[in-house]
């Protein structure tokens, strides 16, 4: 029997060698000041840099993502900007199988027009930005463009203190 406690949800910001800092590092720091659960995930292990040198150390690997996923939902994938960084996520079956699981237990996606392609390589829609193949509109949130990183994650934390987001 799972230990899973169904109330505790959780973001995830998922990040490859090559991301945008600004975007992951202000919507980290916002939603865990919101008292938001958060996480960042990294595809390896040890440091990712990003697109301008900056260096972090993700509070876990997608191979350890199980670990928290036994005793936490997952409500919310983002996926940040950065042309290398949406590159790998795209490439990695391991990112296709998480957007899938969050999107089977009602969870969303947030990500850039640029980043659409990611969930499309994982098969989640066609080419109509939130349109499944079956028609049904798909749970993900476009970051409208120009929109900073502050106004998103404010935006995302007005979304998941309701309860029909988180």
């Amino acid at each position: 029997m799972s230990s899973k406690d169904n109330n505790q949800k959780c973001v995830l910001v998922v990040i490859a060698d090559g991301f945008e800092e600004t975007d992951a590092i202000v919507i980290l720091s916002l939603l865990r000041q919101a008292g938001i659960c958060v996480k960042s995930v990294g595809l390896t292990s040890g440091l990712i840099g990003s697109a301008h040198g900056v260096w972090i150390m993700p509070d876990l690997t997608l191979a350890g993502l199980d670990r928290l996923t036994d005793t936490t939902s997952i409500s919310t994938v983002i996926l940040p900007e950065g042309r290398l960084s949406l590159a790998r996520l795209e490439a990695d079956p391991r990112v296709h199988r998480l957007l899938r699981r969050v999107v089977a237990q009602r969870g969303h996606i947030v990500t850039s027009a640029e980043g659409l392609r990611v969930p499309r390589a994982a098969a989640l829609w066609g080419e109509e930005p939130g349109a499944a193949d079956d028609g049904q509109r798909m749970p993900v949130l476009l970051r409208e463009p120009g929109q900073s990183p502050e106004a998103l994650a404010l935006d995302l934390i007005r979304r998941l203190k309701q309860p029909s987001l988180a």
